[in-house]
Formats: C-alpha cells, sequence, structure tokens
C-alpha cells in the first residue's frame, strides 16, 4: 500500500527528510539502527509527531513558546495492550493508538488521516508489536 501525503497526513518512514530524521533522533525517539515506518504530524514536524518505527511507537509533543515538551514512547517489548479509536470521520478529533506499558502507564499515538489511512496506521502498530510479543 502506498500512502500519499500532500497536507499532512500519514507518511511513510522514507519520505521524511534528513533534517526530519536527525531532529527525531536528536530528541530520543530513533536510534541509528531504527528504521521509521509510519509517521504522521498534526502540525509541524518540529512541533508534533506520532511514529511506528520497527522497535517501538513513539509520539512528541513540543512548545517551545511555552517550554512545554511531551515524549512517549515503548518499545515493542515494553508494551502490554493496544487499543485503538478511530475518529477519522470526525473533524475536531484525531484517532489514536492507546498504548498501555506493562507497568500500567499509558500515552497515545495520534493519527489524523482518511478512514482506509487510518486503518492501515492501526494495523501496522498491531503487527509491528505482535511481531515482539511472545
Amino acid at each position: 500500500m502506498i500512502l500519499i501525503s500532500c497536507n499532512g497526513g500519514i507518511k511513510n518512514g522514507t519520505e521524511l527528510t534528513q533534517t526530519d530524521l536527525n531532529y527525531i533522533e536528536k530528541i530520543g525517539l530513533k536510534n541509528e539502527d531504527e528504521k521509521i515506518i509510519l509517521f504522521d504530524s498534526q502540525l509541524d514536524n518540529e512541533t508534533s509527531g506520532n511514529l511506528i518505527t520497527d522497535k517501538r511507537l513513539a509520539s512528541y509533543w513540543i512548545d517551545k513558546e511555552k517550554n512545554i515538551n511531551k515524549i512517549n514512547f515503548a518499545y515493542y517489548s515494553e508494551i502490554d495492550t493496544l487499543l485503538t479509536k478511530d475518529l477519522s470521520k470526525s473533524l475536531t478529533y484525531a484517532s489514536f493508538v492507546k498504548v498501555i506499558k506493562n507497568d500500567k502507564t499509558e500515552f497515545k499515538v495520534y493519527v489524523d488521516d482518511n478512514g482506509k489511512n487510518t486503518k492501515y496506521f492501526f494495523e501496522k502498530a498491531m503487527n509491528e508489536w505482535k511481531k515482539w510479543k511472545k
């Protein structure tokens, strides 16, 4: 499946620029040997990002003006449960994957795209997690 992004929406990791990749690595959400599979941002890539890699699920919100940094991630081995909520038909809310870690902490990975692409994002997150679950 090929995802095409015009104004936002889900992007394949290969569509991210080297600057984007360097930034995601700088904030600690990508290692050198880690591959970003899918990425979505509700604003610009320096403010907001939600990603699926071959090793983890992650989400960040960085508001430089208000000095607020919310950076969340879980390696697949740390995840107990994934719950999905499709709000792709909503005009005001983004769909999300709720990540519940083994220690019972949780966070959401948001995706804001059409129903078909949102479903693909959810399936990709589940499939990557299931590869690590034993």
